[in-house]
């Protein structure tokens, strides 16, 4: 049943005196609350802007599956080191017991944590530093499309200084931002960059031989290089209608944003690297691109060209074998597609294959994710090789881009690859994009490669580019 905003009020205020008595009685005082409930439909349209504007931790996602919005963070987990994931892993699952104000399936199935894993393991640097190496963190408030249905989670931690007049007024508050007006969009950017495109040509070249020459000497059969460059803005940004911008211009992709603190991360993916419902694996290997065309017959030459190209198709099949290899060692009835399928995306387009498989009994979602990530899509093959030389030939830290986005529940989890992105502090913009560099790979192609990867990100910021 869904509730007017008094009446959700009324009940919320309800729902916590009677936890809080009923915790008092316990000697677990300090457990999660949650209050959920359903929302008009009529409620959602654009409206989050505003949320994402007040609030210093932010995050949205949308796919064509499910959209989701959460504001705030109450409590959060951190890992770093080659024991990130197993460090996290034990935190997780001593996490205290979740109260709910009703069992229903469509609310304890809702995501827990929000999730941001960095795709080095260890490194960091200050333009990162508003971000955790690999954190879990509860919103104070999460909404979830659903079958055309808006559901809503409300967290709180029962602790010594928890104030139910000050935290109902504060759901008040929230309730009144999301019942009121969307945010006009009328905003268009000027933005310059500094640095020198031969410069550029001449610095990329030098670093797809020194991989060449690797792979040559047999160090290893693929590395993924990235480029990175920068843009200032002629005003300041503003952040909170970038989601619903980057949703317009490429929706069928992983949008994802992210907010903490003075920093944004945001951008438009190919690519899921987990997604766990009912003790089912889906993973995904995207590797191999080419352009869209102008025209229906040009864009099918461009797919026709990427399907039948040797390279493209070698470099797409270590993907595949690589995840279906680690798989197998922690799930079973391991399934997928002999042959890729084209994924078409608003300014690129991908060989694809899906694979899925079922979880088996002492493996975790989070010994998969130790298992599978970075996979030869962003890293190259073998990891450990390849992870070495990005750290020799990029002179930036990656942070987030090539990392995780998502969330995790008890029961489900969603890990998105963080590609086709973007870091925003202030006025700057930096912008990221990669390929994949094997036997036979061109500098000139490569480059031009990493210039259609970055338009999809650019689409955020400025429609003619």
């Amino acid at each position: 049943m869904k509730l007017s905003q008094d009446q959700l009020i009324t009940s919320y205020e309800f729902f916590l005196k009677n936890k809080i008595q009923e915790t008092a009685k316990t000697e677990k005082p300090n457990r999660l609350l949650s209050f959920c409930f359903v929302l008009p439909n009529d409620v959602w349209g654009d409206n989050f802007p505003l949320l994402l504007k007040e609030s210093t931790d932010g995050f949205y996602s949308y796919s064509n599956t499910e959209e989701i919005l959460a504001i705030g963070n109450i409590f959060s987990i951190e890992s770093e080191g080659v024991k990130r994931w197993h460090r996290i892993e034990e935190q997780f699952n001593h996490f205290p017991e979740q109260l709910f104000n009703s069992e229903e399936t469509k609310f304890t199935d809702l995501p827990l944590f929000i999730t941001a894993v960095k795709f080095n393991e260890e490194k960091q640097s200050d333009e990162w530093s508003d971000f955790k190496n690999l954190e879990f963190y509860i919103p104070k408030f999460l909404v979830k499309t659903e079958d055309d249905t808006l559901i809503c989670r409300l967290n709180d931690f029962v602790t010594p200084e928890f104030s139910i007049d000050k935290t109902v007024s504060e759901f008040s508050d929230l309730l009144t931002k999301l019942f009121s007006a969307a945010c006009e969009d009328k905003t268009n950017f000027n933005y310059k960059s500094n640095f020198d495109l031969i410069e550029e040509k001449i610095a990329w070249k030098v670093k797809i031989e020194k991989a060449l020459s690797a792979i040559k000497n047999n160090s290893f059969s693929k590395i993924v290089l990235a480029r990175k460059f920068s843009l200032e803005t002629d005003r300041p940004i503003p952040i909170e209608l970038l989601p619903g911008r980057l949703k317009k211009a490429n929706p069928f992709a992983n949008i994802f944003f992210l907010k903490k603190n003075n920093s944004i991360f945001l951008g438009a993916s190919p690519e899921i690297l987990i997604e766990l419902k009912n003790q089912v694996i889906r993973t995904e290997a995207i590797a191999g691109s080419r352009k869209r065309g102008t025209t229906l017959e040009e864009d099918q030459q461009f797919a026709d060209d990427l399907f039948n190209s040797d390279k493209e198709r070698a470099e797409h099949n270590s993907v595949v074998n690589f995840l279906v290899t680690n798989l197998t060692s922690l799930a079973k009835d391991v399934q997928y597609e002999k042959i890729p399928s084209i994924k078409k995306l608003t300014s690129i387009q991908h060989l694809s294959t899906e694979i899925t498989a079922k979880l088996q009994i002492g493996s975790s979602f989070f010994s998969i994710a130790d298992k599978i990530f970075p996979t030869p899509a962003v890293c190259g093959y073998p990891k450990e090789s390849a992870m070495r030389l990005i750290s020799e030939l990029e002179d930036f830290d990656r942070g987030l881009y090539a990392g995780l986005i998502g969330w995790v529940s008890p029961s489900a989890a969603k890990l998105i690859v963080a590609i086709r992105s973007a870091l925003i502090k202030k006025n700057t913009i930096f912008v990221y994009a990669g390929c994949g560099i094997v036997e036979g790979s061109d500098p000139e192609s490569e480059f031009a490669e990493t210039e259609t990867k970055f338009k999809t990100i650019l689409s955020a910021f400025n429609e003619k580019n």
